[in-house]
């Protein structure tokens, strides 16, 4: 009885070590198969499976070159850590070229003509993503330097990956994912560059913004303006052009400190997320302040619109009074379009990649706001050239039902336009 246990103990042994060389791989190369052994095959005598198995195993020790390669090269994976098979699988990018220094490769007149800024100003902003873009840098991919050129040259052009790769001697599809991990970065980021006015600080110095800005210094309480733009985008999801709504609302400064992009066809303003957070906490305004946006958007109490009906000459006064805080945000949708020229020519995996390059983009615009950057192309005249780009939501009507919207706008009429002249 003992000595069939050990004999059984060898055997498993001796299995084992068969199993660990993979031995129905090796069968082939050595010139062995399972028939070669019929007492392997379902036989119940102890000694003979063991018999049955050393004669394998000697087998494969009388032909050491004929273990195969990849049991070798299964061994030596053993012996690697697990996290660096792990970063072997998600580092797919092996960036081995030489650095990209827009600064360097152009004269200023160059430059400027591509990238739509001041030597200067793309200079402060490489410094300022500097922390942001090291922090995130992945193995394998280029410098801050390199990420920021490329990012930047795409969303200043209307090139496509192909085209920049050429001019740069780059394969496009790494093109594509140092530019794509740039646009998560930033979205990533996305309260460092587009603010909401949260402090009482800041929401006061919101309000007086406006008050500097003499055609619109009548509106004590305007906090924003909120502006809709209608882009066609090439979708790779849905192999065709897909019209979304874009979303700005902008401060006297020009600055941008909200956006959102939805289908045009799912698009309300009651559903996006500044509109769901005034509908339930109306304190992320000061109080009694107020946006002014175009026909396109609901009347609210916190939502100024222009009177769709104008019955009174009073009414006409008060839209015309509107008429410059519309013409602000267009400034704003203008210089987006002048300065990052990827919007004429928008092309995304997806929705949710939409909304990480018009995030990234008016992160970009703001950036270049603090740093007074004025340029933008003029024409022989010195005037700024005037771009058409996306479309309007003609046919959208906002609602006029609202109670203390109808309330709170008549007010206003009340104190901004003579009744005497206004009747």
């Amino acid at each position: 009885m003992e000595e069939r246990a050990v004999l059984a103990n060898i055997a498993t042994i001796i299995t084992k070590d068969l199993l660990i060389d993979d031995p129905t791989k090796h069968n082939i190369n050595c010139g062995f198969s399972n028939s070669s052994f019929p007492l392997l095959d379902g036989s119940d005598d102890d000694e003979a499976e063991i018999f049955a198995l050393m004669q394998r195993k000697r087998a494969d020790t009388k032909n050491p070159g004929k273990q195969t390669t990849a049991t070798l090269k299964r061994r030596q994976v053993d012996k690697v850590p697990r996290e660096t098979l792990k970063s072997r699988k998600t580092n797919k990018l092996e960036w081995e070229y030489a650095e990209l220094n827009l600064l360097h490769r152009y004269v200023d007149a160059q430059f400027e003509s591509f990238l739509h800024m001041r030597k200067l100003t793309y200079l402060k902003i490489q410094q300022e993503l500097q922390p942001i873009l090291e922090r995130n840098v992945l193995p394998g991919y280029p410098t801050p330097q390199t990420t920021l050129a490329l990012a930047l040259w795409k969303l200043s052009t209307d090139e496509h990956f192909e085209e920049i790769a050429r001019k740069f001697q780059f394969p496009w599809s790494l093109c594509q994912q140092v530019v794509r991990s740039f646009w998560h970065i930033i979205s990533d980021n996305y309260e460092s560059f587009i603010k909401w006015p949260n402090s009482l600080e800041a929401q006061q110095s919101a309000l007086q913004g406006f008050q500097s800005v003499s055609q619109l210094s009548c509106f004590r309480d305007l906090f924003g303006v909120i502006v809709l733009k209608r882009v066609d985008i090439f979708m790779e999801s849905e192999h065709a052009e897909v019209a979304v709504v874009l979303q700005l609302i902008c401060n006297a400064e020009n600055k941008i400190i909200d956006c959102y992009v939805e289908l045009e066809q799912d698009y309300s303003f009651e559903e996006s997320p500044i509109g769901q957070t005034l509908a339930l906490n109306p304190r992320t305004m000061p109080a009694g302040s107020y946006l002014i946006g175009s026909h396109s958007f609901p009347l609210k109490s916190y939502l100024i619109r222009p009177i769709e009906a104008e019955c009174f000459r009073k009414d006409v006064v008060f839209n015309g009074l509107l008429e410059p805080a519309f013409q602000l945000a267009d400034n704003v949708l203008d210089s987006l379009a002048r300065r990052f020229q990827t919007l004429y020519a928008l092309e995304a995996r997806d929705l949710n990649e939409v909304r990480l390059i018009v995030e990234s983009i008016c992160a970009m615009h703001n950036l270049c706001v603090d740093y007074e950057d004025d340029y933008l192309e003029v024409d022989s005249g010195g005037a700024h050239q005037k771009c058409s780009w996306g479309g309007v939501l003609s046919e959208r009507r906002g609602s006029e039902k609202d109670a203390k919207g109808l309330h709170r706008r008549v007010e206003l009429i009340d104190a901004l336009v003579n009744t005497d002249e206004g009747d």
